[in-house]
């Protein structure tokens, strides 16, 4: 599988999560039109997570940006951003030319699942999707729990959880969308108590592992920078990289 057929598939699984996240957000709307997946919460003025749009198609209209930049000021939004392949240099002109700049980039990665040196030690277990979120904020320091609140509303099914334990205790987990035939993978994080001892790479096992049985070829994520040198060593392997671009008010 060459990379841009992994690069495609990374990036619709992004868009598809978006739709989940801020869909399913209080008040939350979601916009999909020309190759652009826009989410519209004005109970998260400050979040250019559930605040933001995502662009799979190779360019992007100034007009359509405006009209989206409009509605986010309406509902009173004060931080929202765009996502786009840095490589989609017409998409990245036009914010630009928007005055819009990167705030954030980090790479995408990808992976045939059938390559992936997959040991048969698994031995996380699926989980609930508030522990998800739980674990994400100790990892992040949030102190408002922010991800927690995020992710425990949304329909179970979609998104399918995952924990590693430490002596009983959650200590890292990862969430898994299957879109198509990838599996998307979000929201890995291991609580700092728990670090350096393998407990990422059992989840990320568990879920290519299930992953595979449930017909999926390919697996799919953004990474940190924390977590780059895990998804190397586990097969991954860029194929994007991932911008975030900011205009604050």
């Amino acid at each position: 599988m060459d990379d841009g057929t992994l690069r495609e598939r990374l990036w619709q699984g992004f868009a598809r999560l978006q739709t989940l996240l801020g869909g399913e957000a209080a008040g939350g709307v979601i916009v999909d039109e020309h190759g652009i997946v826009a989410s519209f919460v004005p109970g998260a003025p400050d979040s250019p997570t559930l605040n933001a749009a995502i662009v799979v198609a190779d360019e992007l209209d100034l007009d359509l940006l405006d009209a989206m930049r409009v509605r986010w000021e309406q509902i009173g939004v004060r931080r929202w951003g765009v996502w786009t392949d840095g490589a989609k240099y017409r998409v990245t002109d036009t914010l630009r030319t928007a005055r819009m700049r990167v705030t954030s980039s980090s790479p995408g990665m990808a992976a045939e699942i059938e390559r992936l040196p997959l040991n048969g030690r698994a031995p996380a277990r699926a989980t609930d999707l508030a522990t998800v979120g739980h674990i994400n904020d100790l990892a992040y320091g949030n102190p408002d729990a922010r991800l927690e609140r995020t992710l425990a509303p949304l329909p179970p099914g979609r998104l399918r959880a995952y924990v590693a334990e430490l002596q009983g205790r959650p200590a890292s987990v990862a969430l898994a969308l299957h879109h198509e035939q990838d599996c998307g993978i979000s929201f890995v994080a291991t609580a700092p108590h728990a670090r350096r001892q393998g407990l990422a790479s059992d989840v990320m096992q568990r879920v290519a592992i299930d992953a595979r049985d449930a017909g999926m070829t390919s697996t799919t994520l953004q990474a940190t920078n924390l977590g780059e040198k895990l998804y190397y060593a586990l097969g991954y392997r860029k194929v994007s990289d991932m911008q975030l671009w900011e205009r604050r008010r």
